[in-house]
């Protein structure tokens, strides 16, 4: 599997999003996950405030691996907003009984209101 970083321009981006029906105008940077030549997963940022990113996006088309798939899309995306010198990412949710929670609670995310969640990068100095 690659990953491409693109931004909300890219055609396969926008058909992913409209396939989940949502519709993304504002800018971010989007990671594909592509397996032949086929697009089987996204993520994407946009800027939160001057210190935070948010994810907005997360879609898989596959049910294979989803939860090693996730892992491997917001990894990446935590990296490129460190590489932007941002100290924290966040992500909110709909609801409570959203079935990502899991996976970001995993990967060290906490709560800090009802919906929203949070990480903060470590500095190496």
């Amino acid at each position: 599997m690659e990953i491409t970083v693109t931004d909300e321009r890219d055609e396969r981006f926008i058909e992913m999003c409209s396939s989940f029906g949502c519709k993304v105008e504002e800018p971010q940077v989007v990671l594909l996950l592509n397996n032949y030549k086929k697009t089987v997963g996204c993520a994407s940022f946009r800027v939160y405030d001057s210190e935070s990113a948010e994810i907005v996006t997360l879609f898989l088309n596959s049910y294979d691996d989803r939860e090693k798939i996730s892992y491997k899309l917001i990894r990446q995306l935590e990296k490129i907003a460190m590489d932007y010198e941002f100290k924290s990412i966040v992500v909110s949710f709909d609801s409570k009984d959203d079935i990502l929670i899991d996976v970001f609670e995993k990967l060290d995310y906490k709560f800090v209101d009802e919906l929203l969640m949070k990480k903060e990068f470590k500095s190496l100095i």
